[in-house]
């Protein structure tokens, strides 16, 4: 029995339907499913595409062959690949081209391996849950990502996994509230760049048709200040890291181990560094001893500062020398006196130790100390300590950097100044890290201009005593008013009358 069977020829055999005899096929099976119709189509001088339709039915069959015998004909004189790609495979294909370029990090590796497994690759695909073909994803599907995207974590799907995300099985915690229920703009500007270059990828290889650009809605939202300490907060927050650091007061706990004071050492100094340097977390992650210049002196304290060469490896990739307080200066020199790292290669700050060559790994959990700290402090009239502003937006590690940032702008620090030291745009600095408000300008706004006082009239108490003497005598009727006058005349010659 033939395996071929009711084979149709279209276009003078550049179309060919037809279907396989199951039973030739598969002869250990009791039963068959209606068979379907397979495709082959001659798109080129030797290129021939052979694949099943997935329908039963010869009309729409026929229908679906002929669409993509003319798609994959045009695909072919433009130069494009015939291949039939999937968002997944090429999205797969284009991360792994990036890592074997060594065009990424390993955090932002580790970025767009998340947001993809997570987000995009979940977006584009059918309702059977298969991966869409390229050729499939239209603007309309692709624009109304944005809608879903936002929505993401208030659907079932997103709030089942915020309650519990089985990537967390051995982790501490098994939930993930930690993410924003309406992600910002920033995130969304972040998400359009990646799918952009994914498409533009694909397009470049032939592998996508179409052309279009992503661009998600218009954000309203203004821009707030980002989370920072007010001077109160500060002072009081580093008052308990001392309590922290050394076991005593509200954070007194006699069953702590020696790694964990080392930590919380750590964490005190890390904290201290931080507000006196600016520097992005990512930044002083990456740090070693051989990158500090200690006890450099500057015009404006009696104390020496610390200058720290920020390195390549880190977000904008490249070099800068960040200018610190001389705090900064005096805690480095404290932390370096309790680390067991000092080597001039070694990190400055570290997380648990390899168990290859006994050096310490970058911190990756601090800011969660930090976090947890905050949350212990007490005040009055919060359970959540210092955790959170007064807005209710969650603090963290990079709160010390705005926090610098605005004791910086206080002082009068210009922005040309601030932006070279802290690695960024003026324009940045005046959107998001310029804490100045109204107070710290009071005297400039409650001023008024002040009118001249006029010349205060000539009193009696500032006439001649002789004077004074004949208006009393006048007043009393002792002198008539012609001696008075006479006596006026006399005093006005007098004081006309240039001085020795």
């Amino acid at each position: 029995m033939a395996y071929y069977e009711n084979r149709i020829e279209h276009l003078g055999g550049d179309l060919i339907l037809y279907q396989r005899n199951l039973a030739t096929a598969a002869p250990n099976v009791k039963s068959h499913r209606q068979p379907k119709w397979y495709m082959k189509l001659r798109v080129g001088p030797r290129k021939i595409i052979n694949r099943s339709t997935g329908l039963t039915i010869y009309e729409d069959a026929y229908a679906f062959a002929r669409k993509e015998y003319d798609r994959l004909r045009n695909a072919a004189s433009l130069g494009h690949t015939l291949d039939d790609y999937t968002f997944e495979k090429h999205c797969d294909d284009w991360y792994q081209r990036q890592i074997n370029n060594g065009v990424w990090k390993a955090d932002r590796q580790r970025w767009y391996k998340n947001q993809s497994a997570r987000y995009y690759k979940a977006y584009f695909r059918y309702a059977d849950g298969t991966s869409m073909r390229l050729n499939d994803i239209t603007p309309e599907i692709a624009q109304n990502y944005w809608d879903w995207r936002i929505a993401y974590w208030s659907t079932h799907q997103g709030e089942k996994l915020s309650d519990y995300n089985p990537k967390r099985r051995k982790a501490k915690t098994k939930t993930t509230k930690n993410v924003a229920k309406v992600p910002a703009k920033k995130t969304l500007q972040m998400d359009q760049t990646a799918l952009n270059m994914i498409f533009a990828d694909a397009r470049e290889r032939g592998r996508l048709q179409q052309v279009f650009k992503m661009k998600p809605p218009q954000d309203s939202r203004p821009h707030h200040r980002r989370p920072h300490f007010e001077p109160d907060e500060h002072r009081s927050m580093t008052a308990y890291l001392r309590s922290y650091r050394d076991l005593i007061g509200h954070f007194k706990d006699d069953r702590v181990n020696a790694w964990h004071k080392l930590q919380r050492t750590q964490l005190y100094h890390f904290v201290i560094f931080m507000l006196n340097s600016g520097l992005r977390v990512g930044e002083a992650r990456e740090m070693r001893w051989r990158d500090i210049t200690f006890d450099q002196p500057s015009d404006e304290f009696d104390e020496p500062i610390c200058v720290v060469g920020v390195r390549k490896a880190t977000k904008t990739s490249q070099n800068r020398d960040v200018q610190t307080q001389p705090n900064a200066n005096k805690t480095l020199k404290e932390w370096r006196d309790k680390s067991p790292y000092t080597g001039p290669n070694d990190l400055v700050w570290f997380g648990q130790q390899k168990a290859s060559d006994n050096k310490p790994k970058p911190f990756s959990n601090l800011n969660k100390s930090f976090q947890h700290f905050l949350s212990r402090l007490p005040v009055e009239g919060t359970e959540t300590g210092l955790l959170f502003n007064k807005e209710g937006e969650k603090r963290s590690l990079y709160s010390l950097r705005h926090t610098y940032a605005t004791v910086r702008r206080e002082h009068g620090v210009e922005y040309a100044d601030l932006a070279l030291n802290m690695g960024c745009k003026r324009e940045q600095l005046e959107r998001h890290y310029d804490h100045s408000t109204s107070n710290t300008r009071r005297s400039a706004i409650v001023k008024v201009k002040r009118k001249a006082k006029k010349a205060e009239p000539e009193t009696v108490t500032s006439l001649d005593p002789f004077i004074l003497e004949a208006m009393k005598r006048y007043q009393a009727g002792e002198i008539d008013e012609q001696t008075m006058l006479g006596i006026m005349k006399l005093a006005k010659q007098k004081a006309d009358e240039p001085q020795p």
